[in-house]
């Protein structure tokens, strides 16, 4: 005889410790269990293992993100390790339940849930942008964040999931490939570019029948972009291999689909003068100047969006925090810079250091006045919690100010 399927119920827990939980939305891990029960692949001996192992899961959890005291956070651990188990059985099972049902038989539900989360700080680690600079690890406090946001009520799905991890392995393959051209093209480390940039270069200097394996001046790009546009101009293959001939294969196999996608979608541009010259990266700046660093001017201009204020107030306290330096802030990354905020302060001195290394001459004396003079006390008056009797404990009035004056992903109230 067959066991009856589960019915949880969160509305009927007397003891939300070892009780188990039910939910308003049938999630993959719920279809799952109720599929195994009833075509008999769940024993009744592994649903009552299964039902000790989530009352066991929604503490552990309860936790790491609170406390296993207070029955809200207890309430929500359960949705938080439904959504972690119904993560990793999906992509393990690609959708089949009959395998999920399988993997639950076998398998402790505690492996699901810490599957599902390894899953999510698999996706935190990928990059966000092109950038070639070498950031560290990211901080437990950042993963936490990250998990705590993909794993609540609007938990991310699936779909999703394997959407942003496609992107993110896209943007880490065209990083490692920047990494190896600006290795052979011997640039310095005081060269800041952009992955996309380089590549885009590097791709058009190989089209060209005489370009040389070098990163092209602006003048050499003139030559470039005249030859690539010539009728008798064709992509030459053996000059591809000749030079990626000492690059490793999957440098080469992404090389190969950048060269692809340069023929496909950069070329028909340059032939119809339609490219963009902010697309390329080249030895001494899109422009001829003479009296400051062509390629600081040039990375200005794109990390601050043309000088736009919300980006530049973004990187100014993103910097003054200690935080990964980006043009756009996401909630998480929001969040764990206020944090910073309020431990430590703001440092003016990485502000400054900022604006030496990566902000034009001409520009450095009117943003130093704005950071020191705008800025500085006005952020920290409204991002700090310094007032008892008008507390921010939830970060609200915090978020409602990054709204209003900063470059932020997240809309509406926090």
């Amino acid at each position: 005889m067959k066991p009856k399927s589960p019915q949880f119920n969160m509305t009927n827990m007397s003891n939300p410790a070892t009780s188990i939980a039910a939910f308003d939305q049938r999630r993959f891990f719920d279809k799952a269990l109720s599929f195994g029960v009833a075509q008999g692949i769940i024993s009744a001996e592994k649903l009552t293992t299964i039902e000790a192992d989530l009352a066991k899961g929604m503490v552990q959890i309860a936790n790491y993100f609170g406390t296993a005291y207070l029955r809200p956070d207890l309430e929500l651990s359960v949705i938080r390790m439904t959504n972690l188990i119904s993560l990793y059985l999906e992509d393990h099972a690609q959708g089949d339940l009959q395998v999920a049902a399988q993997s639950l038989q076998r398998n402790t539900l505690l492996s699901h849930s810490k599957n599902g989360a390894d899953m999510l700080r698999r996706l935190h680690a990928m990059p966000r942008d092109t950038l070639l600079l070498k950031d560290g690890a990211a901080s437990q406090e950042e993963q936490q964040s990250f998990l705590n946001e993909m794993s609540g009520e609007e938990r991310i799905s699936w779909p999703q999931y394997q959407a942003d991890l496609a992107r993110g392995q896209a943007l880490k393959d065209k990083i490692e490939l920047g990494f190896w051209l600006a290795k052979k093209l011997r640039l310095g480390n005081e060269d800041i570019c952009d992955a996309e940039q380089l590549i885009a270069s590097v791709m058009l200097l190989i089209l060209a029948p005489d370009g040389k394996v070098k990163l092209p001046s602006r003048k050499e790009f003139n030559l470039l972009i005249k030859a690539a546009k010539a009728k008798k101009t064709v992509y030459n293959p053996d000059r591809f291999e000749l030079f990626f001939s000492d690059a490793p294969i999957l440098i080469k196999r992404t090389a190969h689909a950048e060269m692809e996608h340069f023929l496909a979608h950069e070329l028909p541009k340059i032939r119809s003068n339609s490219f963009n010259l902010e697309s390329f990266f080249l030895d001494g700046g899109i422009n001829e100047i003479s009296d400051y660093d062509a390629a600081i001017a040039k990375n200005w201009q794109r990390i601050s969006q043309d000088g736009d204020n919300a980006v530049i107030a973004t990187l100014f306290l993103l910097v003054a925090t200690e935080q990964p330096i980006k043009s756009t802030m996401l909630k998480r990354e929001a969040t764990a810079m206020v944090k910073a905020l309020r431990e430590k302060g703001l440092n003016s001195a990485l502000v400054a250091e900022f604006i030496e290394n990566h902000v034009p001459v001409e520009l450095r004396e009117e943003l130093t006045d704005f950071w020191e003079n705008d800025l500085k006390e006005d952020a920290d008056t409204a991002l700090a919690n310094k007032d008892p009797e008008f507390p921010d404990e939830y970060m609200e009035r915090a978020f409602k100010y990054l709204l209003k004056n900063c470059s932020t992903t997240w809309k509406g109230r926090s």
